[in-house]
This record gives C-alpha cells, sequence and structure tokens, in this order.
C-alpha cells in the first residue's frame, strides 16, 4: 500500500486531505500530522464528509512518520515550514514533496533548503493551483500566438497583498512563460496591518514587477472590505477580463473581432479537487502542472527580499524574517 503524508491539518491541509481521500484507483495509506489535536479534529471531521477507501493515520509526534511515502504535503504556517520539512525529509523517505507557500519567511532559507533537497531522489513542487486552470491554460496558450509585450494588473479591497500576491506574480510568470525580474515595493501603504493569522501581518497598496522578456504587472490591493479580486491582461491585439470569485465568466476583446465583447466559461476548483487532480497526476504519471521548487523559489527569494524591505522601512526594524505567511 502507498503512503501519504499531510503535514499540517488546519483548514488548509485538511482540504489537502479531503482530496487525498477522493482519490479512488487504489488504497492508499494516508498520514496527518499535526502536534495539535485541535488541528486533528479538524481534519477528522472533513475526512467524515468524503466517502473513501482509505486507511487514515492521525498522528501528533514525528516518530510516528512511515518509513517512506509517495507523496508529501507539507500545509503548516511559513515560520515553521523549513524546520517542519527537513525533519520530514531526515525522517521518511519521499518521492515527490509539495509545499504551501509563502515557502519561507526568510530569504537565506530558499538555498539552505535547496542544498537540503539537493541530497535526496525528489521532486518538489510548490502548490501555486492557477495553473491548473482552464481559462488560464487557454489563456496562456492564446498568449503564446502573440508577439510583443504583456501587462497583466489585479486590483480589489484588501485581499492579503502579502499572503496572496505569489498566488497572482506566479499566474502571471506562468502566462508569460518567463522569470521574474524585479519587484517594486514602493507603492505599499506605509501602514502594518495585524493579520487575522496571530504573529503575521498584512498589506495593502500596490506592487509592482517586471518579467525578464519585460512583460509587466501590478497588483493593488485597497483599504477597505474583502472584495472579489479583477484581473486585467492585456497583449498587442487582446484583453481578457477576469473577475475571480464573482462570476463564472470571463471577458475576451480581441482585434480579430473588432473588440467586441466575448464572453467564456471561468471556473476555479476547490483545493479538496485540485489535490485528487494532483495526487492523481503524480501517482499516475509522476508529475504534475504545479511549478517546480526551482521555478517558485526564483520568484519567492525576489519577493520576500522586496517586502522585508519594505517593511524594515515602515517599522524602523531590521528582521531577517518577512512575518508574512
Amino acid at each position: 500500500m502507498k503512503n501519504i503524508v499531510i503535514v499540517g491539518s488546519g483548514q488548509l491541509g485538511s482540504r489537502h486531505l479531503q482530496g487525498v481521500l477522493k482519490y479512488n484507483k487504489e488504497k492508499l495509506a494516508v498520514y496527518v500530522m499535526d502536534p495539535s489535536q485541535d488541528a486533528l479534529e479538524v481534519s477528522k471531521e472533513r475526512a467524515t464528509e468524503v466517502d473513501h477507501i482509505h486507511e487514515l493515520h492521525f498522528i501528533t509526534n514525528i516518530q510516528n512518520y512511515p518509513k517512506e511515502a509517495e507523496v508529501a504535503i507539507v500545509a503548516t504556517n511559513s515560520n515553521v515550514r523549513e524546520m517542519v520539512t527537513i525533519d520530514l525529509l531526515q525522517r521518511t523517505r519521499l518521492k515527490n514533496l509539495i509545499l504551501e507557500k509563502v515557502l519561507f519567511q526568510e530569504y537565506e532559507a530558499y538555498d539552505r533548503f535547496t542544498n537540503e533537497i539537493s541530497k535526496y531522489e525528489i521532486k518538489v513542487f510548490v502548490n501555486h493551483p492557477r495553473r491548473l486552470t482552464p481559462a488560464y491554460l487557454e489563456i496562456a496558450d492564446q498568449i503564446k500566438q502573440i508577439k510583443g509585450r504583456n501587462y497583466f494588473s489585479i486590483v480589489g479591497e484588501f485581499w492579503d497583498l502579502g499572503c496572496n500576491s505569489l498566488h497572482m506574480i506566479d499566474l502571471f510568470v506562468f502566462l508569460s512563460n518567463s522569470k521574474l525580474k524585479s519587484i517594486n515595493t514602493d507603492g505599499v501603504d506605509n501602514t502594518i496591518i495585524q493579520s487575522k493569522r496571530k504573529g503575521y501581518v498584512e498589506f495593502t497598496g500596490t506592487i509592482t514587477g517586471i518579467m525578464e522578456n519585460n512583460d509587466s504587472f501590478a497588483l493593488s490591493s485597497f483599504p477597505g472590505e474583502r472584495g472579489p479580486l479583477t484581473l486585467q491582461i492585456a497583449t498587442t491585439g487582446n484583453r481578457w477580463f477576469i473577475q475571480e470569485g464573482g462570476t463564472k465568466a470571463f471577458l475576451h476583446l480581441g482585434v480579430e473581432n473588432k473588440y467586441a465583447v466575448a464572453q467564456h466559461d471561468f471556473f476555479q476548483e476547490f483545493q479538496s479537487n485540485l489535490t485528487t487532480q494532483i495526487t492523481n497526476d503524480l501517482l499516475e504519471n509522476k508529475e504534475c502542472g504545479l511549478p517546480s521548487y526551482e521555478q517558485a523559489a526564483h520568484t519567492h527569494k525576489i519577493f520576500i527580499e522586496a517586502l522585508l524591505k519594505k517593511y524594515n522601512a515602515i517599522t524602523n526594524l531590521n528582521e531577517t524574517k518577512c512575518p508574512i505567511t
């Protein structure tokens, strides 16, 4: 029987668990680890919402990790992710590892972790799931056929600029088919907002950036009540408009139809279903559509360095860790 390990069993980890449990091609032994019994109770409850064929193990002690596993998912908070993941790697022989964002709060942690995973024969992915959204896959294919620069923008009210920007920047990296070159945080408001998660902070304002191919983007989070995101993708002769969380369609205006508005289906799967797809792809095909650690870490390092500099400027501190998760 193949083993699956999920580390961190709170809100997000429990959704990953539901996704693994929906995989039905063979019976799996699923280990859910969290030192908090309360967090494990969340996963136990959500496991009962899924009819499944799998063997479940809820554990609070790292000594009870299996000796080997096909897939491990680390869904802890960012402040402990490096330590927790390295401990897992040293105890369990893994074939595939999926990490949540923000990968690490400290810039130097990325190179440390790169050195650590080089010791193992393992594939490491980062859970930026917009790369799996059919609409974005369709748009990416269309952009590849267009010559010229691309511009991406997002606006919304208090959508957690610190916590969620990396998801959007990874989407832009994917659509642009280019690496991130630089980020500018001068437009971020000079106010630190305490996150709903204790010990973490949030930001409002605007982050801008440039890709290595000179594509550019802007991310704006306005103060106020939380609201849906509006995404614009602009290329030579084409415009796409998407409101995430607010509609089941996106709009396309193109020169080929004289910029008449065309409506297309837009749907984003819940994480509990995306994890089923990812589990299936890794177990059946040994690959998945998520970015590799190497790809994601390049983006994360630039983002963390820029936002940490802004955080220290606002607070007059000299921290080495950016307290976002």
